[in-house]
């Protein structure tokens, strides 16, 4: 039997180190990406960054995740290139762009509607802006809390961190031993301070759960939802932490909600707020909307404008409603129909119709807001 002598060939997937210039490693991804530059987009990497964006934001067929990671990529490769006083086409020479192979490669890699697997993903692919703005959601404002709740996850950990999904069977199991251990730790000994660390430990707690198990039964949702209402009642202002700090952390988790957690409870994010906060926690959710937008997290950037609304609600700010309808339109009929009742409650109902004319721009709840409108005030929008 004759062996065959001829190497095997290396399978390479993207992240690999493709060539060193300059003191710096250069990858195949950033290969990829500055040859498609140069010849579809004149050498603009940035251009390419922009038709990402574009897929992200219209081409439903494209994998949202994928593009997600590329655009994560691109972002960090213009800044490496910047730092290393390079251009695209420094990488993607004469001598480059004339193998046809590494052309076709690179235009299967970054134009192709192929998913992207975890082994051909470099660091910038996996800490996208979105892993990075649900981390700091979850457990990246926990330092400014008189109590770090990150000793108290510690005590959660064990349940939560799953390498394998949960399936439904074993979910009931796991949320029966995440709720034993709450009532474990939590007591009439426990001070304010730390209460409002274990219940906030717990929150992350219940969304890492939620993250790895099949809750067909409902079973994490309800365990999370009565253990973030109480959390919600805590007095924090006792504790002494800075309201400042409170409701960031609060606004962004409210953001990166994926559960539904605060269905028919949406105003209760806000429970705890007064008047005077109003000014500090609009701040905080502009701000959110600017920085989640900024990064094509429009999503997540149109929850913090829709808090907006169970903001002024909770609060009774009524002067404030038609500038929060006028930002929503007719994208969410919800809060606009609330913002409607309560001025209707209050006696104000001139100031409703004000709410639904400001709300009255193209979107997808236009017609369902003007008949709501006829219905509740007898006024005809259109």
């Amino acid at each position: 039997m004759v062996s065959d002598s001829r190497p095997k060939r290396i399978q390479r997937f993207g992240p690999e180190v493709w060539e060193q210039r300059d003191g710096h490693d250069w990858s195949l991804w950033d290969l990829w990406f500055c040859l498609i530059a140069v010849v579809d987009h004149d050498g603009d990497l940035a251009g390419l960054g922009d038709l990402l964006v574009d897929h992200i934001r219209t081409d439903r067929l494209n994998d949202r995740d994928a593009n997600e990671a590329k655009l994560s990529h691109v972002t960090d490769l213009l800044a490496r290139l910047s730092n290393a006083g390079l251009e695209p086409a420094d990488l993607a020479d004469p001598e480059v762009l004339a193998d046809q192979r590494v052309a076709r490669r690179a235009r299967e890699k970054v134009t192709g509607r192929t998913s992207l697997e975890w082994r051909a993903r470099t660091e910038a692919m996996v800490q996208t802006p979105r892993q990075r703005f649900r981390d700091r959601a979850r457990f990246g404002r926990w330092p400014a809390f008189p109590s770090d709740p990150a000793g108290c996850f510690e005590k959660f950990r064990p349940t939560v961190d799953r390498k394998d999904f949960v399936t439904k069977g074993k979910t009931f199991a796991m949320v029966s031993r995440l709720e034993q251990r709450l009532a474990d730790l939590d007591g009439p000994r426990r001070t304010l301070v730390d209460r409002l660390a274990l219940y906030r430990a717990f929150h992350t707690a219940g969304l890492e759960l939620a993250d790895a198990a099949d809750d067909s039964y409902g079973n994490v949702g309800q365990m999370r939802t009565e253990a973030w209402l109480t959390y919600l009642d805590i007095d924090w202002r006792a504790t002494g932490i800075d309201p400042a700090a409170y409701w960031q952390d609060l606004c962004e988790l409210l953001c990166w909600e994926p559960y539904g957690l605060d269905h028919e409870h949406e105003t209760a994010w806000f429970g705890s707020a007064t008047v005077d906060d109003v000014a500090l926690i609009e701040g905080i959710l502009l701000g959110l909307d600017s920085e989640y937008r900024g990064h094509v997290l429009d999503w997540e950037a149109d929850e913090a404008i829709q808090a907006l609304a169970d903001l002024y609600l909770a609060t009774t700010s009524r002067e404030r409603y038609v500038m929060a309808a006028r930002r929503l339109g007719s994208r969410w009929w919800r809060p606009i129909e609330a913002m409607a009742e309560s001025m209707i409650a209050s006696g104000n109902m001139n100031g409703a119709v004000s709410v639904f004319r400001a709300a009255d721009q193209p979107g997808w709840h236009r017609d369902h807001l003007r008949a709501r409108c006829r219905a509740m005030t007898g006024s005809d929008l259109g």
